[in-house]
């Protein structure tokens, strides 16, 4: 077992022992009762109680010592472990099961959300979290939906830290292989689910479509914990990441921008738009924007609308201008009558 499992178990044991006692006791029944003390020298199991009472502490665990002539005595009082009730008023009720609905298929951990607000409020009739109930009517998340027994797995490997196995699509190679992933947390973008994590072929971190998962995720071990999350993890990054760049750009796409335009491209996307100077033949802003995903950034560019021009490569060029020409066909501009 990793050092660090070692430590949680013997604090969790700590904390199961001293709660089941109530009467203070000695240093030497809790070296003799708790996992993790036994066989330990004396002054070995003294530095490490110690120590596991400072983490503990901080945590807001505090073990009371009590002075019983010439040895000390231990106690963990429940109001020093346990939390407060926590009394609700039937608005704050509502916002909470309210806001619950609306995490439904986009929040990783809904389910012991759920489980939590389920427990507080128990006592009112019927079912508070239904959406009928709240007047709510919300689309579903078909992703979220389809890929019910994936996101699931994903969501316990997350909070477990468990290694994980599947079989993957990769849009760029155009075919699957098998990958190895310690994964760190779930993201929803631009309306699509992604697990980011430390990919153990690239020994890097990646970032993995669920959509594009095939067959079943599993553990990739019976360890209860494969991996710790390393410092360096900033999941900020994934958040305000743009969806055509989720992962190692494959491609840079130059545009030209009219000028009313680019400061905003330069503001909005610091990091996932390079300038390039100005066209001083046509006019306008130069942007180099390196993507991941080529639909995604064909997707955005036609969002942008008339104020930006693709200048190369020229087949996402030749690609944008097909899809506009597609959308005229299905929407036909038809000149108003004088």
């Amino acid at each position: 077992m990793a050092r660090g499992d070692d430590k949680l178990l013997r604090q969790l044991s700590l904390v199961s022992f001293l709660l089941s006692r109530s009467r203070p006791v000695t240093g030497h029944e809790i070296a003799q009762s708790v996992e993790g003390y036994a066989n330990m020298r004396v002054d070995t199991f003294t530095r490490r109680f110690h120590m596991d009472r400072e983490e503990l502490s901080r945590s807001g665990i505090v073990i009371e010592t009590h002075d019983d002539g010439d040895r000390d005595l231990y106690h963990l009082p429940p109001e020093n472990f346990y939390l407060p009730d926590l009394e609700l008023t039937s608005e704050e009720e509502r916002a909470l099961a309210a806001a619950l609905v609306l995490l439904e298929g986009s929040f990783p951990y809904v389910r012991p959300l759920r489980l939590a607000l389920s427990a507080l409020m128990a006592a009112r009739p019927g079912d508070p979290l239904d959406p009928a109930s709240l007047g709510l009517a919300l689309p579903a998340d078909e992703e979220a939906r389809d890929r019910g027994p994936q996101f699931a797995r994903l969501e316990d490997a997350v909070a477990r830290h468990k290694s994980v196995r599947f079989d993957y699509y990769s849009a760029h190679r155009e075919a699957e292989s098998p990958r190895s992933l310690d994964p760190y947390g779930l993201f929803r973008i631009g309306g699509h689910w992604y697990v980011v994590g430390r990919d153990h072929e690239r020994d890097d971190e990646r970032m993995f479509r669920l959509s594009r998962i095939r067959g079943a995720v599993e553990f990739a071990g019976k360890k209860p914990r494969d991996f710790e999350v390393p410092d360096s993890y900033d999941p900020g990054r994934y958040r305000s990441r743009p969806s055509w760049l989720l992962d190692s750009p494959v491609g840079t796409v130059t545009l030209r921008a009219d000028a009313s335009l680019g400061w905003w491209l330069a503001r909005t996307y610091p990091e996932a738009v390079r300038a390039g100077g100005e066209d001083a033949d046509a006019g306008g802003e130069l942007f180099a924007v390196p993507y991941a995903d080529r639909d995604a950034l064909i997707t955005w560019l036609l969002q942008l609308g008339p104020k930006v021009e693709v200048i190369a490569p020229p087949e996402i060029r030749q690609e944008v201008i097909h899809r506009l020409r597609r959308v005229l066909e299905v929407h036909p501009v038809h000149p108003e009558p004088k």
